[in-house]
């Protein structure tokens, strides 16, 4: 699993060897659910920002090699990191932090949200499927599928971390 913060800054390399710019932003289609490529940000100054699309990367660890680069227009995410997400009930659950999406098919399993600092140490942050989500303009409509399920990334290593050093 990745998240966005895994590919921002990464070098971007054609496959001549050229170095092509950075990675800006991801490209979203949200309605299917999937990272459809990255905004590339040319290193050359008076170069517009360049797109590449999942089709087109060879191979990315370090650096992501690309066969071809293209100027398009698609959704980015930072377009919708920090909108609200609400509920039916127009309460609102937090603001948008980051996906996460698999590696291999770059299918978004996952949007993080963010209630706060504080609310986020204690309890977490919540990650809620992307299939529950409906894009607004202004904000991010949360309609659950189930009850039953609820995900949450705890900071763990903060609280084991003081456990040890009371047994010391």
């Amino acid at each position: 699993m990745f998240k966005s913060k895994d590919f921002i800054f990464m070098n971007v390399v054609s496959v001549d060897g050229k170095k092509i710019g950075f990675i800006k932003d991801l490209l979203i289609d949200f309605n299917k659910g999937k990272v459809i490529g990255f905004l590339i940000s040319p290193y050359n100054f008076f170069q517009k920002n360049l797109s590449v699309l999942k089709e087109d990367i060879i191979y990315f660890n370090k650096d992501m090699v690309v066969k071809k680069v293209e100027k398009s227009t698609h959704l980015c995410l930072h377009s919708f990191i920090s909108m609200d997400v609400i509920d039916i009930c127009k309460n609102v659950l937090g603001m948008v932090e980051d996906i996460t999406f698999t590696g291999n098919d770059f299918i978004i399993k996952g949007v993080i949200v963010s209630s706060g600092f504080i609310t986020n140490l204690l309890r977490g942050k919540r990650i809620i499927l992307i299939n529950e989500l409906i894009l607004g303009e202004e904000n991010i409509l949360y309609i659950p599928n189930h009850d039953q399920y609820c995900f949450k990334s705890m900071p763990h290593n903060f609280f084991v971390q003081g456990k040890s050093n009371e047994k010391n």
